[in-house]
């Protein structure tokens, strides 16, 4: 195709990309308020509390400084509207970035095109957690496979390795399980090509911690669903590892990079660490809110991921029937046609599932990273190390998912569905030169291209209905009007339960405890939070503190207030693994006299 059609087909679907970004960004606003959380912790970190010491938060310090880079460290700045702006050519830049990795490695337009519009397609759970740090892992994980680790076997690329330390120490310093995933993934994919007694020490032990994950999660939930994720986690990590042992022992990487990729990583997290702990943060803060609040949290709540059984099952006959028709030793030789037809198969099944229903692909899709490291003949050194990170990572970060399988389903999967794009582009890509050296007629080459074709197809129109959907649900719903969420477009009830409710606050209140914490509500009321340690779902995560501090404090104060929304109290109680403390609700509805309601969301004042 040639390079201008190649150029207005891309701007025509960055196009449609944006345009369904806008339209889900500005009119989705979720009643259990993630984004309420997140710009209160900012305006509260930009207006000098400490980080960690005095803003709880179990994410990251480059969080909070990354939010007030983007808002001019100005608290006024933190609204709903101005983190939706950000987040729309974010929303772009990442869709981009992973189609750019398929490009670059394959040079198949199409299917590039259509990871594009799939990746576009399956990030509208941003707009349910607007201000949400996961916006810059996903970005920081699409950089992490751009730049690659071509530098582990060429010289003069020392500069990649350090970016890829930075990287990682980057993703680390937003989440930390998330980061913990992806240093094992670098470890991994670079201990298995060392020299010596390293390869099998260090590797061994990687393999080890890379397994314990899967295990702890097959022993730890109750859900059967999970149970065969973990496995077929399980059977991935097996499968990739033996494929590198089989047929790349041989490969070893230069160990001149591995200086620098450690360099990158410390002076990025020292700097970030030293910074934190400058401004006044404390040790045990940080420790309390970066160690001990996720894995708190984790055992608190937990929202099971759902597979379909059909779906796993012709994943694991579809892995079963791979891994009998081929034989690795032979393959290179012999079977370099089965090889481009799996992996075509696979692919682009596997992408299309992902259009339907990418939680239903991300299972099956696990169970077919093993491909992206054969090819007949062997690749370069450069591709293979490209292709075993993006291997390792989507099978490591797709644990992201537990312990809460909500939008970060729909994120594991984005690394998996760029996986299945290159394993489809290889396989054209290896069709076209079995069909070069004549052992296939021509017209199998074409064959190859329309599947591509098809898929890009599919997805282009996919794309161009939902935005133009999105796009007039904006212009038919009802702008919310309240400080700072101009944009917001919502229906007309909501709209009303909305403005009711802030209207009722400024007129009633001094100051509100939310329950649970939706705190956009104080945003645009300007009501501040009366609870200290403040977390959308706080009432399951420590109600004692606030039964023996903040409820004994309203109760001397008539102009305190405190607002419960049924619904939403009732959404995490169903979430959480605990008890919880339902005495607290019962009695504030026992002792407190309600002044407002509104739906299911009543403003209580004492007596």
């Amino acid at each position: 195709m040639p390079r201008g059609w190649r150029w207005t087909i891309a701007l025509i679907a960055a196009g449609l990309v944006a345009v369904f970004a806008f339209g889900h960004l500005f009119t989705t606003f979720m009643p259990w308020d993630d984004e309420g959380y997140f710009l209160i912790a900012y305006r509260d970190f930009l207006s000098g509390r400490i980080l960690y010491d005095q803003v709880f938060a179990p994410y990251g310090p480059l969080t909070f400084y990354s939010a007030g880079l983007l808002a001019g460290f100005d608290p006024a700045n933190v609204t709903n509207d101005a983190f939706r702006w950000i987040t729309l050519p974010a929303w772009i830049a990442i869709a981009a970035l992973l189609a750019s990795v398929v490009w670059r490695w394959t040079g198949r337009f199409t299917v590039s095109l259509s990871v594009f519009l799939l990746a576009g397609l399956n990030l509208q759970g941003l707009a349910a957690s607007v201000g949400h740090p996961q916006l810059w892992v996903i970005m920081a994980s699409a950089i992490l496979v751009w730049l690659g680790c071509d530098w582990a076997s060429q010289s003069g690329k020392e500069w990649r390795a350090f970016l890829t330390g930075s990287v990682a120490a980057a993703i680390l310093l937003f989440k930390i399980n998330i980061g913990i995933f992806s240093l094992i993934a670098i470890s991994l994919m670079l201990s298995l090509h060392l020299p010596g007694w390293a390869r099998s020490v260090l590797s061994g032990l990687l393999i080890l911690a890379a397994s314990a994950l899967g295990i702890m999660l097959y022993f730890s939930t109750p859900s059967m669903s999970e149970k065969y994720f973990a496995l077929a986690y399980l059977v991935s990590l097996g499968a990739i590892v033996m494929a590198v042992i089989n047929l790349s022992a041989d490969r070893e990487i230069r160990r001149a990079c591995l200086p620098w990729l450690a360099a990158g990583f410390a002076v990025s997290a020292c700097a970030v660490l030293g910074v934190t702990l400058g401004f006044g943060t404390t040790p045990r803060a940080l420790f309390d809110n970066l160690v001990l609040a996720p894995l708190h949290l984790a055992k608190t709540y937990h929202a099971p991921f759902w597979t379909q059984k059909a779906s796993l099952v012709i994943s694991i006959m579809g892995f079963g029937i791979a891994m009998i028709a081929i034989q690795p030793r032979r393959l290179l030789i012999e079977r370099s046609v089965w090889l481009a037809a799996l992996k075509i198969g696979a692919g682009a099944s596997l992408l299309f599932e992902s259009w339907l229903d990418n939680r239903q692909a991300l299972t099956g899709s696990l169970l077919f990273l093993w491909l992206l490291v054969l090819d007949a003949p062997m690749m370069s050194g450069s591709a293979y190390f490209n292709r075993l990170l993006l291997a390792l990572l989507s099978a490591l970060l797709s644990l992201q998912l537990y312990p809460m399988a909500g939008e970060q389903a729909d994120w594991a999967a984005l690394l998996l569905m760029t996986a299945m794009a290159v394993l489809l582009a290889d396989g054209m890509n290896l069709l076209v030169r079995v069909t070069q050296i004549g052992r296939l007629p021509r017209l199998s080459n074409f064959a190859g291209r329309a599947v591509g074709i098809f898929l890009a197809s599919i997805l282009v129109f996919s794309m161009g209905g939902n935005a133009l959907r999105n796009f007039r649900q904006w212009q038919r719903e009802q702008p919310v009007n309240l400080p700072g969420a101009r944009w917001l477009h919502l229906p007309t009830a909501d709209v009303d339960q909305l403005t009711t409710i802030v209207s009722q606050l400024v007129r009633n209140c001094q100051n509100v405890m939310m329950m649970p914490g939706l705190y956009s509500f104080s945003l645009w009321s300007g009501v501040p939070p009366f609870e200290g340690k403040r977390f959308n779902s706080w009432v399951f995560l420590w109600p004692e503190d606030v039964e023996e501090h903040e409820m004994r404090d309203i109760r001397e104060n008539s102009h305190s207030c405190i607002l419960v929304s049924g619904n939403i109290y009732k959404f995490f109680r169903k979430l959480t693994i605990s008890k919880g403390n339902d005495k607290l609700l019962t009695e504030i509805q026992q002792t407190m006299n309600p002044i407002a309601a509104v739906k299911d969301i009543t403003i209580y004042r004492p007596n």
